[in-house]
């Protein structure tokens, strides 16, 4: 008699258990910061310098005024050093690194402005920043501020509502991490993205992401096993000399749109 009192109770006990364990996990391994070890080596791919220090030098904004009055030999050593293949470096460190030197550096004394899309795709093209060529050419205009010269804000539009990036030719980057292997495979944009860069030392972070998730394998296995395909992506800190990265992210509202979602 008593067993068929009790049942009820521990039947809803151990559903809210299982609840609140699944709640406990989502929230230790997506709003905390998980390291993608970069363990599956990128090429480094060697670019001709002179090209891309010209092609840095060609750009305007929409109205046709310079970004660079004139060289500036500090810039050139540091992209000298960001594509120096002796020095590992993943290609989205040297994209992201690169749009910041371009915003430090620049002349122009606008502190708003679109960079004209044709000259910034060749620059893309000639740096090898990305493995796929034909993803720069997606890119349908890029939009500069730097009110905070320290954390400029950039916003990058596509000519689709939905563009997808993979990661290290499709093999992606990953660690072992919370009973199972984490990979990410690929960077997903909806029709456009935006995101702030600033130095943390001598690494850049991407930061303050907006509306790009991250396609892959993710979650958690254990006591409560949880199967992840989306997360949003929050930041990225390049960690200098090195292919690894410190990523944050938390789940995607994708997720719960593709995936379906079992709570007990």
């Amino acid at each position: 008699m008593f067993k068929n009192l009790l049942s009820p109770l521990l039947v809803r006990r151990r559903r809210t258990s299982k609840l609140w364990g699944l709640f406990i996990c989502l929230t230790l391994l997506l709003s905390t910061a998980p390291v993608f070890a970069f363990d599956s080596k990128s090429e480094m791919a060697k670019v001709n310098k002179k090209q891309v220090l010209e092609d840095v030098y060609a750009l305007v904004d929409s109205q046709g005024e310079k970004l660079f009055r004139e060289e500036n030999r500090e810039m050139n050593k540091e992209l000298m050093e960001l594509f120096d293949v002796s020095i590992p470096r993943s290609k989205l460190e040297q994209f992201y690194t690169m749009l910041f030197y371009i915003s430090k550096y620049a002349t122009i004394e606008k502190d708003a402005f679109i960079i004209d899309p044709d000259l910034t795709i060749r620059l893309l093209i000639s740096s090898k920043v990305f493995t796929n060529p034909e993803f720069p050419r997606r890119i349908s205009r890029i939009f500069l501020v730097r009110t905070n010269r320290e954390k400029p804000f950039y916003k990058v539009f596509f000519d689709s509502n939905e563009v997808k990036l993979d990661l290290n030719k499709g093999d992606g980057f990953g660690i072992s991490r919370e009973g199972m292997r984490q990979q990410a495979k690929a960077l997903v944009f909806y029709g456009f993205f935006s995101f702030r860069l600033r130095e943390k030392g001598d690494n850049v972070e991407a930061f303050d992401f907006e509306n790009v998730d991250i396609y892959g394998s993710f979650g958690s296995r254990g006591i409560i096993n949880v199967d992840i395909n989306y997360v949003a992506l929050k930041s990225v800190e390049f960690h200098k000399g090195s292919e690894m990265a410190l990523v944050r992210a938390k789940v995607s509202r994708r997720e719960f749109e593709i995936n379906e979602h079992t709570w007990l």
